[in-house]
């Protein structure tokens, strides 16, 4: 259920609201933030499983991925190998505490960082850190075949939200594709029918209801068979390759439909008219443009099709939607409107056009939006604007709270106390390294914790990652435009001290 709204529901016909600018704490400048209890915080990861210990050989190193946990640690490293005179060679590892593991190519992990995914001598591996263990998830028959499109080589393979279960496609000789749904804590698995066609993408629907799916199931391009949009993989790509050259394909092979698989078990929906899945609802656009949300075979109207409305903001657990309104007299920009289940009301605000719906999001209380030059806060529990200084920029949220830099300073703004509290004697660089994982935020040289509002610590040297526990993964020698890291690796927790 969404929370209530502030106050009266604005019809649709209501006068925008204006909006209010956040106070700032009285004496913030001169004192050490303290911690505010308008939130409940989650409770912290744990620690790295590495300690401060070094790992890692020395040489050039390319960090891909680390675990949000500091379980585990993806890279790329040159190495000499002792036995020959050859120049070093360029190998991917997965680095536990317990072993390391060469690998053929890592490519995606659970959201907690106890899991990734990744080849290894050409079969899928399912790292459990629990474990210390893989498991060969090829040997079940999952589809490991990877697209050649840059950033996007990983089909049909995803972990859900709540790092619960792993999502992946098995093919069987005669027979059509199946989705299978794996338990991460118990490895049992659930067998779901996509239909006829082959699949091309599979993942869970951000709502947490669905498996979104492309499946290719219809000869398009009219040349006597299935054709996928893009080019398959006939091996892994080099370290690093994503660096130098972005490859995607326009109109290439058949057109691919979306197909939605109730996770609660059910027949796999068709419906031409979907622009996303909202919960156990479909959000849909008719044929005029007008915006719809469908729920147990009832519509109701979101937008009218003179809107010509796309969504900007959408909150699936609040029923929340901001949605971009195409203005008659300013070519370029949308009005906004929020729709709610009370109604429609106008925004005070515009931004630039938007030719694409943006995703339903993981419903965040508080949400940036940058209308010109100007920065402003949604509060989606409230259901209204806070105005920013103009050229602030909001760089996390979490629960009530935003971190915010304003040029070379960070502060808090508190949406519960409707205030803004500065991280005194905190100057950042003028071009940052921004790393997230959250509570902790990393701006360099500073890492933020946004549950006690403090600064955690200063880092004297460029981090690779961040861990959810506030720990900075260094190297022996930090990268630079021209070089690449250099090992070896250490988790290190920073002091709280700048110079």
């Amino acid at each position: 259920m969404p929370a209530p709204a502030r106050g009266p529901a604005y019809p649709s016909a209501g006068p925008a609201p204006s909006i209010p600018t956040p106070r700032t704490a009285p004496g913030a400048a001169a004192t050490s933030a303290a911690p505010s209890t308008s939130s409940t915080p989650a409770a912290p990861a744990d620690v790295s499983s590495f300690g401060d210990a070094p790992f890692a050989a020395e040489g050039p190193t390319l960090v891909e991925q680390a675990s949000s946990a500091g379980h585990w640690v993806a890279l790329c490293q040159a190495r000499k190998d002792e036995r020959t005179t050859a120049a070093p060679s360029l190998r991917r590892y997965l680095i536990a505490p317990s072993q390391e593991l060469a690998i053929d190519a890592f490519l995606t992990a659970s959201p907690d960082g106890h899991f990734a995914l990744f080849l290894r001598n050409g079969a899928l591996m399912l790292w459990n850190s629990a474990m210390s263990k893989a498991d060969d998830l090829s040997a079940l028959g999952a589809d490991t075949r990877a697209s050649a499109e840059s950033y996007a080589s990983v089909r049909a393979l995803d972990f859900d939200a709540k790092s619960e279960h792993l999502l992946y496609v098995k093919h069987a000789a005669g027979a059509n594709a199946r989705v299978v749904l794996r338990a991460l804590n118990d490895g049992s698995e659930r067998e779901l029918d996509p239909g006829p066609g082959e699949v091309w993408r599979a993942r869970f629907d951000p709502g947490g209801a669905f498996i979104t799916l492309q499946m290719v199931s219809a000869d398009s391009n009219k040349n006597g068979k299935l054709d996928f949009p893009a080019p398959l993989l006939s091996a892994p790509r080099g370290c690093g390759d994503n660096l130098s050259h972005f490859r995607a394909w326009e109109a290439r092979g058949d057109r691919p439909e979306t197909v939605l698989l109730p996770l609660s078990g059910g027949a796999a929906i068709h419906e031409p008219d979907l622009v996303m899945p909202v919960l156990d609802a479909l959000l849909l656009r008719d044929e005029n443009g007008a915006l719809l949300l469908e729920r147990g075979g009832k519509r109701r109207l979101l937008e009218p099709a003179e809107c010509k409305g796309r969504i900007v903001y959408g909150d699936a657990q609040r029923e929340l939607f901001i949605v971009g309104c195409a203005q008659k007299k300013k070519t370029g920009r949308v009005s906004l409107e929020l729709v709610t289940r009370e109604g429609r009301k106008p925004l005070a605000i515009e931004l630039a056009s938007v030719e694409l719906d943006r995703e339903i999001s993981d419903a965040p209380r508080l949400v940036a939006l940058y209308p010109g030059s100007d920065s402003v806060l949604f509060d989606a529990d409230h259901r209204e604007l806070i105005a920013l200084q103009p050229g602030d920029s909001v760089l996390a949220t979490r629960q009530a709270r935003a971190l915010i830099r304003r040029g070379k300073e960070l502060l808090i703004y508190d949406a519960d106390l409707h205030q803004e509290q500065p991280l005194p004697g905190v100057v950042v660089d003028k071009y940052p390294d921004i790393l997230r994982a959250l509570p902790f935020v990393f701006v360099s040289p500073v890492l933020v914790n946004l549950d006690t509002l403090e600064l955690a610590g200063v880092g004297k040297q460029r981090p690779l990652a961040l861990t959810a526990n506030g720990q900075l993964l260094l190297a022996a020698g930090e990268p630079d435009a021209p070089s690449w890291a250099r090992g070896p690796l250490r988790w290190s927790t920073p002091e709280k001290t700048q110079e």
